[in-house]
């Protein structure tokens, strides 16, 4: 995993808590899915030229610094990039104003950043259990040992709070719905519907995938389906997202 990748992950996802965005939000803007936008997060997946130019005026700030190659951006320095004021006219602005005005300016200031940092701190979020073993890597899912759990903080959403627990996804044989680093959520359930997508348990080994009728299905076309029986873990309700 590069630097460059882990680096830009990291600075937009600063960058969506400081304004207060969740994954949906920034998902929905780039045509993505929220599985597929928390890869470039986590520094899974390398953003693209016409995706960093979605990013950077999504953010409203650079590729310079969301590629880690400029500092961090402050209003000017955004007003600047957008070609909209240069840091002697915003100065020239400011000083033109009444005194009172000024005080005014900086105190909306002052308030809209209190209110920020408030609605940061009070995003909802959970606690909850995340089985070490991986699907498909991990070899079966004891879910009565104390020692295969590890707790977790997740945002507090319809489908974490139906969950029983969480596993990470190993490998990309769910792809495009679901991907390598992902952290479903997963409800108990012996007896998953033909359709839906579930944690299974075959010959030993966990996986996440579609329940057919006589096999379980790779939604990604590049993997084969599995055949034979398999012992059924529980229903996946949805993709956590970490806080």
């Amino acid at each position: 995993m590069s630097d460059i990748k882990l680096e830009t992950g990291k600075r937009m996802l600063e960058l969506r808590k400081q304004q207060l965005k969740n994954q949906a939000d920034v998902s929905a803007y780039l045509g993505l899915t929220v599985a597929a936008y928390q890869n470039y997060e986590t520094g899974r997946r390398e953003a693209g030229y016409e995706t960093l130019c979605k990013l950077a005026d999504y953010f409203s700030t650079t590729t310079d610094y969301l590629l880690g190659r400029a500092p961090q951006t402050d209003p000017i320095q955004l007003l600047m990039a957008q070609n909209v004021l240069t840091p002697q006219e915003i100065e020239e602005q400011f000083s033109a104003l009444p005194e009172d005005l000024q005080a005014i300016v900086l105190a909306l200031i002052k308030a809209m950043k209190a209110r920020r940092e408030q609605m940061q701190q009070s995003r909802p979020s959970i606690q909850m259990r995340k089985h070490l073993n991986k699907a498909a890597a991990g070899f079966g899912y004891d879910l009565s040992s104390e020692d295969e759990w590890a707790e977790i903080t997740v945002l507090d959403t319809p489908q974490a709070r139906s969950a029983d627990f969480a596993v990470e996804v190993d490998g990309d044989s769910m792809e495009p719905d679901y991907h390598s680093g992902d952290i479903v959520l997963v409800k108990r359930d012996p007896d998953v519907p033909v359709g839906e997508v579930g944690l299974f348990v075959h010959d030993g080994m966990g996986y996440i995938k579609e329940r057919g009728k006589k096999c379980l299905i790779s939604r990604n076309p590049d993997y084969p389906d599995i055949e034979g029986e398999a012992r059924c873990i529980g229903l996946v309700v949805g993709i956590a997202e970490t806080v």
